[in-house]
């Protein structure tokens, strides 16, 4: 519900507007309009000039939106900015800038739950202070890339070598090693590599963005731009984003696959002889949100994509002495699975192979129906020893179990606490305190 008088939104039973004090459900005074119904304007925000109604979020940005309670044209300040600059740099497509409320609220309590050791009081005491709306032109590369390389391949060689000792003559053969020079190229290699245009925003850019794939892009003319997206400048040329982004990328992966191919021989002084990379670039778009969190005395803060997909922070609330706790008793489990003696099964192994020889031999002495016994023989005896191992092995596999199970229920009961508090915050439905706390109240899909 929002308020007859100027447009904000109303808390739910709220008898008078906190923005204007207006009585809620009162028709404004009339007053007479300084500006003419079909009259265009320019708009700070997404509501009209004129009477301060909320605007519908236009789908061409360089469009004017007609308010629908008093008919004034207005154009949108910063959606004018983000067309200037899309026109500018050659923007041709993006991804959708636009996440909801209720889905950047769900992923900052993702965050929060998910993390080891998180305080048990966390969902009370966490005020969500403000959120940052980014746009950043960026760099879309399709890169196709090959390249050749040499190396050192060692090969091993035998030589014949003779010699005459005091009482006889005596001939041997030997082996050496010897390295060769090698040469090789890679195969294709294609890939995709995304580059900020914003020097400022290349990490970001990087966590959020890194696998970006073709089909989540958007044409240009489709993006919507809100009220407070922020579009920061362009200032890394599209020579300088390739050559410091999307190069390293490429020839890393040409490395390693070069390496690979030589995995299975042993070398030594590989040296890659320059990629040839084939390149197409399409200048994006893309959307990030910047949330910033409080807990207790510290802030902490999380990235979220435009679409609301992906998120990279830094650190999230810990409870250090829960986490310390959890840490200490797994550690202690694995100090005493390892101290538990495993019981030596070597006679078993030989008896294994021993079984296999035994019946070859049989089976090639009684010829030719021998094999086929003895080939019987092998497996039944095999199965044999296995179910023996096993059942030597069974106390030791016992132990271990019993002494994980022991810990387990310890680091269960640490645990506890943490996951109640998650279950307890969901079922309610009662929101995170500050900026989202009105806007995603008794929204399901925000927790």
């Amino acid at each position: 519900m929002f308020c007859s008088s100027c447009g904000g939104k109303l808390q739910e039973g709220a008898a008078f507007c906190q923005g204007c004090g207006a009585k809620a459900g009162e028709a404004p005074v009339a007053q007479p309009s300084t500006v003419a119904p079909t009259q265009t304007t320019v708009a700070r925000e997404f509501r009209c000039n004129g009477c301060g109604s909320p605007l519908k979020i236009p789908t061409n940005s360089s469009a004017p939106v007609r308010c629908p309670s008093c008919k004034t044209e207005c154009l949108i300040e910063r959606a004018i900015k983000n067309t200037e600059i899309a026109a500018k740099e050659n923007i041709e497509s993006g991804v959708p800038l636009t996440a909801s409320p209720a889905m950047l609220h769900r992923i900052l309590v993702h965050c929060i739950a998910e993390t080891p050791g998180m305080p048990i009081d966390v969902f009370d005491k966490v005020e969500v202070l403000r959120e940052e709306h980014y746009c950043v032109p960026a760099y879309f590369f399709s890169c196709n890339g090959t390249e050749t390389f040499t190396y050192d391949v060692a090969n091993v060689r035998e030589q014949t070598v003779t010699g005459e000792t005091d009482d006889h003559y005596y001939e041997k053969t030997v082996q050496r090693e010897e390295w060769d020079n090698g040469r090789s190229s890679t195969a294709a290699v294609r890939m995709i590599v995304i580059a900020s245009g914003n020097r400022e925003m290349t990490e970001q850019v990087e966590s959020l963005y890194g696998n970006l794939e073709s089909k989540k892009l958007v044409d240009i003319e489709e993006l919507i731009y809100p009220a407070d997206v922020n579009t920061v400048k362009s200032d890394v040329p599209q020579t300088m984003a390739y050559n410091e982004f999307a190069v390293p990328v490429v020839e890393y992966a040409l490395k390693e696959k070069a390496v690979d191919s030589l995995s299975k021989q042993k070398t030594r002084d590989l040296q890659m002889g320059g990629a040839n990379i084939q390149k197409d670039v399409v200048r994006i778009f893309l959307g990030m949100y910047y949330i910033v969190f409080k807990y207790g005395d510290q802030e902490y803060s999380i990235w979220v994509s435009g679409d609301g997909e992906r998120f990279a922070y830094d650190s999230m609330p810990v409870d250090t002495a829960q986490k310390a706790a959890v840490d200490n008793t797994r550690a202690a489990m694995e100090r005493e699975v390892s101290a538990v003696p495993v019981p030596k099964s070597g006679k078993y192994t030989a008896a294994f192979w021993i079984n296999i020889a035994f019946w070859v031999i049989v089976g090639g002495a009684t010829a030719p129906g021998g094999v086929l016994v003895g080939l019987i023989f092998i497996v039944i005896g095999s199965i044999i020893i296995k179910v023996l191992k096993g059942k030597m092995m069974q106390p030791y596999n016992d132990q271990c179990a019993a002494i994980r199970s022991k810990y387990q229920g310890q680091i269960n009961s640490l645990e506890a606490g943490a996951r109640n508090a998650v279950q307890q915050f969901k079922s309610k439905k009662q929101p995170l305190k500050g900026i989202y706390e009105q806007e995603v109240a008794g929204d399901a899909s925000a927790f």
